[in-house]
């Protein structure tokens, strides 16, 4: 018997062993997740949103006022507690929004809501951000609360950092992205009242006294407090990217 004959590995042993490890480095490339990825570009304009959760106002996609590409969302209008959300399903109690913005001046613009609330209407238990004539503020269950100028008439980006678990959140803007993210953020911003659970339910847009129309484009939601590193298309333009970048069940 040769005692020097090389043994190799059965090809059925290693399979496992590599899809295992491809399933570990998958899982630890995917630890945000993203709830909504948008320039609007993929949604008929005149109408909201195409699935979102939609009650009255005046919300559609618009081509009049845009900072990129060819779309936006426009926020012209609606009814007190009209408004234009999508759900949020997750574990993490922290919640970031990007997003370009427009708020023409004069006059009250829209509100931005990070809610706790099963409810997309319910207004306890969230940010409550409103722009409202040069200025942008909260409302802290009792009185509104200045955050601070807000210059109109021109597009800005916004960041928000809602910790459900604290009931606070922090706000950034700048000029772009990179000014935005490198900002001096104000920091512990209080909900609107204490969160009603551990972690936020809805992302939405609503109306309450609105006179002047506001305009949104390249919107950004998704979980954790850091920054998320995005790839864009040559065009420069984010496209919709809705609930897990890949479900676990897909990858195995």
């Amino acid at each position: 018997m040769n005692k020097n004959r090389y043994v190799g590995f059965s090809p059925c042993f290693l399979l496992p062993f590599i899809l295992l490890l491809n399933l570990v480095i998958v899982k630890t490339a995917i630890s945000q997740e993203v709830f909504v990825r948008t320039g609007f570009e993929e949604f008929a304009t005149g109408n909201p949103p195409k699935d979102w959760e939609v009650i009255g106002g005046d919300f559609e996609v618009s081509g009049d006022t845009v900072k990129t590409d060819k779309k936006a969302l426009a926020i012209l209008g609606g009814g007190d507690g009209d408004g234009l959300g999508v759900p949020i399903e997750t574990e993490n109690p922290i919640i970031s929004v990007e997003f370009w913005v427009y708020i023409e001046g004069g006059g009250r613009c829209f509100n931005l809501k990070v809610a706790s609330a099963d409810n997309i209407g319910e207004n306890n238990g969230c940010t409550y951000i409103n722009w409202d004539a040069g200025v942008v503020r909260l409302y802290d269950g009792g009185a509104w609360q200045l955050i601070g100028d807000f210059e109109t008439d021109t597009w800005k980006y916004v960041r928000v950092v809602a910790d459900v678990g604290k009931s606070e959140f922090d706000f950034y803007v700048g000029d772009d992205r990179d000014d935005a993210l490198g900002a001096k953020p104000e920091k512990g911003l209080p909900f609107r009242n204490a969160a009603l659970g551990p972690t936020a339910k809805w992302f939405a847009f609503y109306t309450w006294g609105i006179t002047v129309p506001g305009y949104v484009d390249d919107l950004l939601v998704y979980e954790g407090e850091d920054a998320l590193d995005l790839a864009v298309d040559p065009n420069g333009k984010l496209t919709t990217f809705w609930g897990h970048i890949k479900k676990q069940s897909e990858l195995q």
